[in-house]
């Protein structure tokens, strides 16, 4: 369990910390980020370090309980594929990028992003 409470700080920091940055600096996030996405070498090194952590994640969290670890689990293994996926198949993301990074679109990811670091705030920082 102690691995769980402290893969869930670690998500919990992350997600609230960009979704302050999505916040207060939405602006700067609406211009930087498609230039970002579409610079090879930062999405070679997206998928290398989604590979690596995800590959963490399910080395030392590979658990299918039926509570909230599993979600842990799971955010594990989309990491993985989603680093074998831009390593594999760059154009698939370069194509499918554009409705992810609409500015129109980035209030749900920030719902998500808030969601999440609730989430992980929660059983990470206060539920043990």
């Amino acid at each position: 369990m102690a691995t769980s409470i402290l893969i869930a700080k670690i998500l919990a920091t992350v997600y609230f910390s960009f979704s302050l940055g999505l916040i207060f600096s939405s602006s700067y996030y609406k211009e930087k980020l498609p230039k970002l996405v579409d610079n090879t070498s930062y999405l070679l090194l997206g998928g290398f370090m989604a590979i690596v952590f995800g590959y963490l994640i399910l080395e030392f969290h590979n658990h299918w309980r039926s509570d909230w670890t599993v979600i842990i689990t799971i955010c594990g293994w989309i990491s993985l594929v989603k680093g074998i996926v831009l390593f594999a198949f760059p154009q698939m993301f370069s194509t499918n990028k554009t409705p992810i990074l609409k500015a129109e679109n980035q209030k749900y990811i920030l719902v998500l992003l808030i969601i999440l670091s609730v989430f992980f705030g929660y059983y990470g920082f206060f539920a043990t």
